[in-house]
């Protein structure tokens, strides 16, 4: 019974650091498209605790379905370019935390620059995914006119894998 509960209890610490890690990393991803973008990084600092607090507790609860950040023109409202991070969960208990740092850099800098533009981070959620403080229900974007990359997988752990598309 004893080795039960250790088993439970490593695995649990072994999902928690993933989530925490994989939440970071896709901030770190949307910094690159932003800087990479030629935008104003200081406006994702600022938000950037409201971000982390979602993606955190969606990771946790295996709701966070994909995270995508949005490039506009905030005058036509036109997406001009979109990264999409899609969430796949596993049950791994073999603890790694990997990012593919080359390849996203590679990704975002040929995404190409938009001065004057504005970024927005969203998110797509299961069902039953809990309201977080500083989130609102929004549409994406449409990307119809944009050709979409499929960049691969970029963060891998144990709970959590992502594969990158962009758009441009």
């Amino acid at each position: 019974m004893t080795v039960v509960g250790v088993h439970v209890r490593t695995n649990i610490n072994v999902v928690a650091r993933a989530n925490v890690y994989s939440a970071n990393e896709i901030v770190r991803i949307f910094y690159e498209v932003v800087s990479d973008a030629g935008l104003n990084v200081t406006e994702l600092a600022e938000i950037q605790p409201t971000i982390e607090k979602g993606l955190r507790a969606w990771l946790a609860m295996r709701k966070l379905e994909a995270a995508y950040l949005e490039v506009f023109d905030p005058v036509t409202h036109v997406v001009r370019c979109r990264t999409d991070l899609n969430i796949v969960y596993t049950s791994e208990t073999n603890e790694r935390h990997r990012t593919d740092i080359d390849r996203v850099k590679t990704a975002t800098s040929s995404l190409g620059r938009y001065p004057g533009c504005k970024y927005r981070v969203v998110v797509s959620l299961a069902d039953g995914a809990p309201d977080v403080g500083g989130w609102d229900t929004t549409e994406l974007g449409s990307v119809d006119h944009l050709t979409q990359r499929d960049v691969g997988d970029v963060i891998d752990t144990a709970a959590v894998q992502s594969r990158m598309f962009t758009w441009s």
